[in-house]
């Protein structure tokens, strides 16, 4: 028996942003199988565009929070694990979601450590 405990491999999702996310996480040794706080970034250009992505988050079952400043919202859960199927999963919700707005913006997404 060896005294290091090898990583497992990172997850790949085929979109290089999300597998450095996925990466560094596993570096971290973060156990990926385990639900986590996650959040998501949206960005907007007005009110009405803010009140859709919010609805449609909710909808889906994220909580909803409001940017700082401007248009655009923070959706969140911590009921799901962050990994190699949830990622692109949410990576194409959250896309499309910003894709029907005027000034949507995807901005990717971040999760809490173990």
């Amino acid at each position: 028996m060896g005294l290091f405990k090898r990583r497992p491999p990172a997850p790949v999702t085929g979109h290089a942003g999300d597998d450095a996310t996925l990466a560094q996480l596993v570096r971290l040794r973060v156990d990926l199988t385990r639900p986590r706080l996650w959040e998501h970034f949206l960005y907007c250009a007005d009110a009405a565009g803010q009140r859709f992505l919010e609805a449609r988050a909710r909808h889906a079952g994220w909580d909803v929070a409001a940017v700082a400043s401007g248009h655009g919202i923070v959706a969140s859960r911590a009921d799901l694990p962050v990994d190699a199927s949830t990622v692109p999963e949410a990576r194409t919700f959250f896309e499309s979601l910003a894709a029907h707005v005027d000034g949507g913006e995807y901005d990717g997404w971040g999760a809490e450590g173990d």
